[in-house]
């Protein structure tokens, strides 16, 4: 009797032990690790580009998993990183190796002669490509594997084209790389002068590797000297599309008097580039001919402030448009696959993605923690509005002048600490006569969020680095968490396994009190 109560009392306290901790841990989930990948240039001469955008990529998969966890996700992150060298080759090599890992979801590559070695590949073998710079124009293509987080060439042209007009240029000369990007940008630039009747008069196209600048230079002199005698020296300018190499034009350009006295334009392969600052030569010249870059702008949100603090704790320095785009980038996929529900099927998650993140770049989740705002995708995939900030060199420093508004084609233009505006640098450099901007607009920029549309007017400059638009050649803090990730709710799936469990428990303690009172 004693011994049969024991055995019984042991039975029981089995049962309450087996039942404790699975109501415990009743919200406990089997969890899948997804790695995702990571293209970046982190050597070769978009390195800073890449090493900003690894940083903001990082700080991604950190809050992504803390918000996972919270939300008792079915899914973690983890990241692998590929060094590309801004290199295309490199870049085909380095996707090979994560493809091989089993990993279907990249961010990158960051240069469209990359982008463009990639995007069959991706499509044929269903991998996600999702890169935060690639703005060649013949690269937007409607349902390939490629989605591109910043805008096109084809908005830069137009921001380009709107700055001429505005100034009241008759006649320009176009110096470009001859690679994907350089070519695609020349044209579309060359489209948006012709009904602007503003003459080209001649192009010049640049191999990378070999560029003989000092023939550039003494052409586009000869062609200065002509355009000048028909229209007026305020009434020209040299469009110069490159990269870092642009620094060394400007040194064999400031052999010429009539070079360093007529308006330059530059795009956002040169932007904030820190050549410009470190080349006396080259600083010297782009300050005296006011060259001025235009850059992707992307809206401005409190989650962007917190990704600047996280990746300047990385790598003490704050991360440009493109490394935030990149960012943002992880969180499309996270929401995505959250969306998707559970699936060990990688290529039905990919499917589902590619489904699924033109609607999330556009909701308020997304805008939650996204850097860059909420924003629409067009048909091929690529973001389809955009502002372009404009930089200038004065003082040794690049500073903010102004913004061009994509949906409105107007330019604004900020007061600098002098109280001057670059219509009154241009004018007073050039005895240009600049056109009246249009009166102020009430509605907001729709390339902006509401809450977004007043331009920032501060005039510090970003890191200085070159812009990953293209090349063919080519102590860790803790980080602040997104501002309150939207919530999601895991998805129930059957009879849940915990009443199944406290069923079976129950019945056993009911059979041992039984066995318990005949005795």
């Amino acid at each position: 009797m004693g011994l049969a109560r024991v055995a019984i009392a042991v039975i029981v306290a089995l049962a309450v032990s087996m039942l404790v901790p699975v109501f415990i841990g009743s919200n406990a989930q089997a969890q899948t690790t997804i790695t995702i990948g990571g293209l970046l240039p982190l050597t070769g001469d978009l390195q800073s580009y890449g090493i900003r955008a690894q940083a903001a990529v990082e700080v991604a998969v950190e809050n992504v998993n803390k918000f996972l966890e919270e939300q008792n996700a079915w899914f973690r992150f983890e990241l692998v990183v590929e060094d590309t060298q801004t290199k295309p080759d490199v870049a085909v090599s380095k996707y090979n190796s994560l493809v091989a890992q089993g990993i279907k979801f990249i961010v990158g590559p960051m240069t469209s002669a990359e982008v463009k070695k990639l995007k069959d590949l991706a499509t044929d073998q269903n991998v996600l490509l999702i890169s935060p710079s690639s703005t060649a124009i013949e690269l937007a293509i409607p349902g390939d594997n490629v989605f591109r987080f910043c805008p096109a060439d084809d908005v830069q042209s137009q921001a380009v084209a709107s700055l001429l007009r505005d100034f009241g240029i008759k006649g320009v000369v176009i110096i470009n790389r001859a690679d994907t990007w350089g070519e695609g940008l020349k044209n579309a630039i060359v489209e948006r002068l012709e009904p602007l009747n503003i003459e080209v008069k001649n192009i010049y196209s640049y191999n990378p590797e070999s560029p003989d600048f000092p023939g550039i230079a003494a052409q586009t002199n000869a062609d200065m000297d002509e355009l000048i005698s028909k229209y007026g020296p305020n009434k020209v300018a040299v469009i110069a599309i490159g990269f870092k190499e642009i620094a060394s034009l400007f040194s064999e350009a400031s052999a010429y008097p009539t070079l360093s006295k007529v308006f330059w334009v530059g795009s956002d392969g040169t932007a904030n580039l820190a050549e410009f600052i470190k080349d006396p030569i080259a600083a010297s010249f782009a300050e005296q001919t006011l060259f001025i870059n235009p850059i992707f702008s992307p809206a401005k949100t409190d989650v962007q402030e917190k990704v600047i603090e996280a990746v300047k704790a990385k790598v003490g320095e704050e991360p440009d448009a493109y490394a935030m785009a990149a960012h943002d980038a992880v969180w499309a996929l996270a929401l995505a696959f959250l969306q998707a529900g559970p699936t060990d099927n990688l290529d039905e998650l990919v499917n589902k993605a590619k489904e699924l993140i033109p609607q999330i770049v556009e909701s308020d989740e997304f805008a939650q923690v996204a850097a860059t705002g909420k924003f629409p995708l067009n048909e091929a995939g690529d973001r389809a509005t955009a502002d372009y900030d404009w930089w200038i060199i004065r003082g040794s420093e690049w500073i903010k002048v102004g913004v061009y508004k994509g949906i409105e084609d107007k330019n604004e233009w900020f007061q600098l600490p002098d109280g001057k505006t670059f219509p009154d640098l241009v004018s007073e450099a050039f005895k240009v006569e600049v056109m009246e901007p249009m009166p102020e607009e009430t509605t907001p920029s729709p390339t902006r969020t509401p809450e977004e549309t007043t331009p920032e007017m501060a005039t510090q400059s970003p890191s200085p680095s070159p812009s990953p638009t293209e090349t063919e050649t080519e102590t860790e803090a803790p980080s602040p968490a997104p501002a309150e990730p939207p919530a999601t709710e895991t998805p129930e799936e059957g009879i849940s396994g915990t009443l199944v469990a406290a069923v079976i428990v129950l019945i056993i303690i009911v059979v041992a009190a039984a066995l318990l009172l005949r005795r």
